[in-house]
């Protein structure tokens, strides 16, 4: 937003604005994108609708859950399989940015660590769904009961 922010400063100024503001500006919303996503996957602050999942029974939202973590792991893990395919390829042929000549792979590398980290922390999130939807997790309340 800064380098932006003053290339359009400099422009009204003098005509002249920072060399190769695209290119750095492209890098930084890629960036800020992808390797967002897993932290949002995290604690669960990425965008929801929960018109059914709030009518149905703890179960019920929790196997939808389930479900959008299996669906979230495999289109995560997709875009960094072909990701890393299309990265691989651009990288052997040399491309680089139009004006600061910047190696394509630098704007891969956060697309591809964002991915995968996401479809990580999906696989993480579905088994946690299940162990909670199978019951397999232990009860607080009980942990501190005493046994008769």
């Amino acid at each position: 937003m800064l380098i932006t922010t003053t290339d359009v400063v400099l422009r009204k100024i003098d005509n002249a604005g920072i060399y190769g503001t695209i290119d750095l500006v492209q890098l930084m919303i890629i960036s800020a994108a992808y390797l967002s996503i897993p932290y949002a996957f995290l604690k669960k602050s990425h965008v929801a609708v929960a018109i059914l999942s709030v009518r149905l029974p703890e179960k019920g939202a929790i196997f939808c859950q389930a479900l959008g973590m299996l669906f979230c792991a495999a289109f995560m893990s997709a875009i960094a399989w072909f990701g890393f395919l299309q990265a691989e390829q651009q990288h052997q042929y040399g491309d680089i940015s139009i004006t600061l000549g910047l190696p394509m792979i630098y704007y891969w590398i956060p697309l591809l660590l964002g991915a995968t980290l996401s479809g990580v922390v999906s696989i993480g999130l579905l088994i946690n769904s299940l162990i909670k939807m199978f019951g397999l997790e232990q009860d607080p309340s009980n942990e501190n009961r005493v046994k008769s």
